[in-house]
């Protein structure tokens, strides 16, 4: 299992701790998501890419049309977590959140392929169908760390903001990402398990 704590000072070094995000630190949420993603069992890297996944900013904590993401800095995260869940990071932050959805339903057919696009520029993001389900896995995590960590919160309407398309992602996931789903959302948006057979 991905020993968290030994990145924070890789994160704080990267800025992470002053970055604000909803009622918290960016920091705060990208260990939380983590740990949904380890508790989803997850793999190490996908674990790793939830880690650093805001490193970058996103579609919906910058939806400013970042232009570009400096090598430099795609150099100083790649040195920490390798180039493999790098790529995975930088994938997360540049997606167009219409195509992540456009991706799965395409996936859910039997020869269908991603179709993922890059925010910025409207181009295509390569990637296979198993890249496309570490993506989807990942942001999964995100969403479930963005929930609130109070009972009585009332920012947020659970059913109308999580239910269908997260739901079903988490069923196309496996039972791992079912258990944290209905662990996460605290059964007000409840998965059945499938029966064992």
């Amino acid at each position: 299992m991905l020993d968290t704590e030994h990145y924070r000072d890789d994160l704080v070094q990267l800025g992470l701790h002053k970055v604000a995000h909803q009622d918290e630190t960016l920091l705060d949420h990208m260990f939380r998501a983590c740990a949904i993603l380890q508790d989803m069992k997850a793999g190490d890297h996908v674990c790793m890419a939830g880690l650093f996944h805001g490193v970058y900013g996103t579609e919906g904590l910058h939806n400013d049309n970042v232009e570009s993401i400096p090598e430099d800095k795609r150099v100083e995260v790649r040195a920490v977590v390798g180039p493999r869940v790098e790529e995975m990071i930088y994938r997360f932050s540049v997606m167009n959140y219409a195509s992540l959805g456009k991706s799965f339903r395409n996936i859910m057919r039997p020869k269908g392929q991603p179709a993922l696009k890059d925010r910025r520029t409207g181009e295509d993001i390569p990637l296979d169908r198993e890249q496309f389900e570490d993506l989807l896995r990942l942001k999964l995590g995100d969403v479930l760390a963005h929930m609130p960590q109070q009972v009585s919160h009332s920012h947020l309407n659970l059913p109308a903001e999580y239910a269908g398309f997260w739901q079903i992602a988490a069923e196309y996931l496996g039972q791992d990402a079912v258990d944290t789903w209905n662990k996460y959302t605290k059964g007000q948006l409840w998965i059945e398990p499938e029966p064992s057979r």
